[in-house]
């Protein structure tokens, strides 16, 4: 190991200790540039998210970077990937054992990053206005983030129909996850047009959703 690995691993760190310098395994290092990628992805412009400014945030040299993500393309698709994926969770084994409203009302909560909203809208327009140059990107922003719920919810009514607690045919489920979605959400692109409208209140987002399961449950009632 280099003698600038090594001080770069301290410094990551936030400090050093006397004797030899605090080491950082290769996963533990990884994993700390992708949290710094995708903490500058919701504080600057998606244009100055450069290896440079990541090198800075990690006070990591750019020879590191380099070491683990081949270019910045390499890197903010892995960083936008693990940050779409900390939006929408799965069900832990205890919550799924429970009533499908239940179960569909956890899955459907947003665990929103941190950053201002103003920022995290403007990450998602420059990705979105980016998917022609960074198609893979833009895939992986929706296949880790909505994409991921979709399947959530398509395995839970998949459960539920097996179990009885609706009535729907096997072919819709698809279908239907996603209708139940749209009604669930706020329509992403009125916020895209709309830039300087304040989000919904969270208690607003909350009613929604809960309506919008309970409209979903009642007109597939068994």
């Amino acid at each position: 190991m280099t003698t600038e690995t090594s001080k770069d691993e301290a410094n990551c760190c936030n400090g050093s200790r006397r004797g030899r310098p605090l080491q950082m395994d290769t996963p533990a290092r990884e994993a700390a540039i992708l949290r710094a990628t995708a903490q500058l992805l919701l504080e600057v412009p998606f244009d100055d998210v450069t290896m440079a400014a990541v090198s800075a945030k990690t006070a990591m040299s750019k020879r590191t970077l380099y070491q683990y993500f081949s270019n910045r393309e390499d890197l903010l698709i892995r960083a936008v990937a693990d940050l779409s994926r900390s939006i929408f969770i799965p069900l832990s084994s205890k919550d799924s054992k429970l009533p499908l409203p239940e179960r569909l009302s956890i899955l459907m909560r947003v665990n929103t990053p941190p950053g201002s909203e103003e920022n995290k809208l403007e990450c998602l327009r420059s990705i979105v206005a980016k998917a022609q140059s960074y198609p893979t990107l833009a895939q992986n922003l929706y296949s880790n983030g909505y994409g991921a719920l979709i399947g959530f919810v398509c395995t839970e009514i998949t459960r539920a129909i097996e179990d009885n607690e609706i009535a729907l045919a096997l072919a819709d489920v698809e279908l239907a996850s996603e209708m139940l979605l749209s009604m669930a959400f706020e329509n992403t692109l009125a916020r895209l047009l709309h830039p300087l409208a304040p989000p919904p209140p969270l208690a607003e987002q909350d009613r929604r959703r809960e309506f919008a399961i309970a409209m979903f449950l009642r007109a597939h009632a068994p």
